[in-house]
């Protein structure tokens, strides 16, 4: 657990979605240089929002900004104190700062699993712009609150074992629960 809450501190205050033991694909595509603007996902967005205001108390906020960067720009931006590529995929990150989700270039609208992570950074964006009514949260409940909501949303859209279709335990969700930064 100490191990998982020294990255929690490493990734600053960026929120990422990672797929935990997932071996990358080695590919001599140079990297992105910078971000770029995805094709429309304003109906899939407005959609997931929808979802989460009517099932939670959050108030839907506006709209956030979507971009997508390559694998190694994602995994620079989740873990900037690493300077090799980590072990892991990174799926999603939400920048609250500047208000803006970041999809792996890989995102596919159409695959259910991965408009559950643009769900599970849009739990981000709802809880940055609903801090003032939430009270303070550590990054680890706010993290295991985003994980179990797109666990909900997968089982509602018809996926039998979320779980195992995210790579994930209850065990590991705890241990992400009680990260105190």
């Amino acid at each position: 657990m100490d191990t998982l809450c020294r990255r929690c501190r490493r990734a600053g205050w960026l929120l990422c979605t990672i797929l935990l033991a997932v071996p990358l694909p080695v590919s001599s595509a140079p990297a992105l240089p910078d971000a770029r603007q995805p094709f429309s996902l304003e109906p899939q967005v407005r959609e997931l929002s929808a979802w989460l205001a009517a099932r939670t108390d959050y108030r839907e906020p506006p709209i956030p900004g979507i971009l997508f960067e390559s694998q190694s720009r994602l995994q620079q931006r989740c873990f900037p104190d690493f300077p090799e590529q980590r072990g892991t995929l990174v799926k999603g990150a939400y920048d609250p700062a500047e208000k803006i989700i970041y999809l792996d270039t890989e995102f596919e609208s159409d695959d259910l699993v991965d408009r559950s992570y643009l769900l599970h950074e849009l739990v981000h964006h709802f809880q940055v712009h609903n801090a003032e009514d939430i009270g303070f949260r550590t990054r680890g409940i706010l993290e295991g609150e985003a994980y179990r909501l797109q666990l909900r949303w997968l089982r509602e859209a018809g996926v039998s074992d979320p779980l195992v279709t995210l790579g994930i335990d209850e065990r590991t969700l705890l241990i992400i629960d009680r990260c105190p930064r």
